[in-house]
């Protein structure tokens, strides 16, 4: 195998399949959304933004106690809670993708995987061009092991294929898996003997080194709309994309199981270890707008990122997103802009590019022949 450029494991000449040939889908929607609260409660602006959201989209929402496993410490004076019958709701908490370095800190939460996700607008550019629309999957550092003495800790095949079926389930079609050098030939083989049809259809996929990646990771628009980077190199990856984005401030980050099942959603910051985050209008919405999502609640999710996004082409932001070269910028404090969005204030009509991390509305909007199966409890 060459160790000198990346490795893809679809045909020059396969052209991406038609949604008609993925799997059904599955959403299983409750009568009330539901979601657990951390122990430690939000801060006064998070909860006040939150609560007006909530009248805003008219969604009646239930806020369910959360059990905190013993094993987990705390971290500076608080809580994390970490299994609960509905996925536990806490964006104000950012986690630094430093934590993830050498086997992880002891209290990163319970999952299979971590998912981030950076949407940017794409500032005045025509429907389906510009702007970034990226997830960021990392194994969780405690469950990559050696397979040998002094090897690479590496993620289980399983592991894989459970950030590879996210991938392709938000429709992505480009995922780049970066990693060490001496990493690649085993993840090469786990996927090789995986199943073939995670990305036989719709998917292409590329192995990576860190070298091989940075100047891609450096330039305006990376060339992935996924990826999956190993722990220990998450914040260098998290880094580039940042400061190439100019989305220098908190992406929402979902905690998923091997399963897929949603178990926790905070943000990812800047930092070290853990932090409780000043009110941060775009993570909120975002956040939000996922976790409706994946409850099954289809429309009002895609009414939160309509919102957002007319807002966002009127040229309204918030300070540390997306600034930098649009001259007809209008910065606002978070407050004014969760405000703004919920008066219907932004003066864009222009039909809007999809999200594609909101899967549901990604294939009715698609168009798809999907079999589509809600089960309503």
């Amino acid at each position: 195998m060459d160790q000198s450029s990346p490795i893809s494991n679809r045909p020059p000449e396969q052209a991406l399949a038609p949604a008609s040939v993925r799997e059904p889908v599955l959403a299983l929607v409750n009568s009330r959304f539901r979601l657990a609260a951390p122990e430690d409660p939000a801060p006064a602006g998070w909860q006040d933004g939150l609560g007006q959201l909530f009248k805003w989209l008219a969604i009646d929402v239930e806020f369910l106690p959360a059990v905190r496993s013993r094993r987990l410490p705390r971290i500076a004076g608080w809580g994390l809670a970490v299994s609960a019958p509905a996925p536990v709701f806490a964006p104000w908490i950012g986690w630094s993708p430093v934590a993830f370095q050498h086997g992880g800190i002891a209290a990163l939460p319970e999952a299979q995987f971590a998912a981030s996700y950076l949407l940017e607008h794409p500032r005045g550019a025509a429907k389906g061009q510009g702007g970034i629309d990226l997830v960021l999957m990392s194994p969780h550092p405690a469950l990559c092991v050696a397979e040998e003495a002094g090897g690479a800790p590496l993620p289980s095949a399983a592991m894989l294929k459970a950030m590879i079926r996210t991938a392709r389930d938000e429709g992505r079609e480009r995922l780049a898996i970066i990693l060490h050098a001496r990493q690649r030939n085993a993840v090469a083989a786990q996927l090789m003997a995986a199943d073939k049809a995670l990305t036989r259809h719709g998917i292409e996929l590329d192995i990576l080194t860190i070298e091989e990646a940075l100047v891609s990771l450096m330039s305006s628009r990376a060339p992935w709309d996924a990826i999956i980077a190993m722990p220990d190199l998450r914040s260098t990856v998290f880094t580039l994309l940042a400061e190439a984005s100019d989305v220098r401030r908190a992406w929402p980050m979902l905690w998923l199981g091997g399963d897929g099942a949603l178990r926790m959603i905070t943000s990812e910051a800047p930092g070290e270890g853990a932090s409780r985050l000043p009110l941060d209008a775009n993570a909120l919405v975002q956040a939000l707008a996922l976790a409706l999502d994946r409850s099954g609640a289809a429309q009002a999710a895609r009414r939160l990122h309509e919102g957002w996004a007319r807002l966002r082409d009127s040229g309204v932001i918030t300070s540390g997103r997306g600034a930098g070269d649009a001259p007809y910028v209008n910065a606002v404090p978070d407050e004014t802009f969760l405000a703004m969005l919920r008066s219907h204030t932004a003066v864009s009509k222009r039909p809007q590019p999809e999200w594609r991390a909101l899967r549901i509305a990604f294939l009715s909007n698609a168009g798809s022949q999907v079999p589509l199966l809600r089960v309503v409890s």
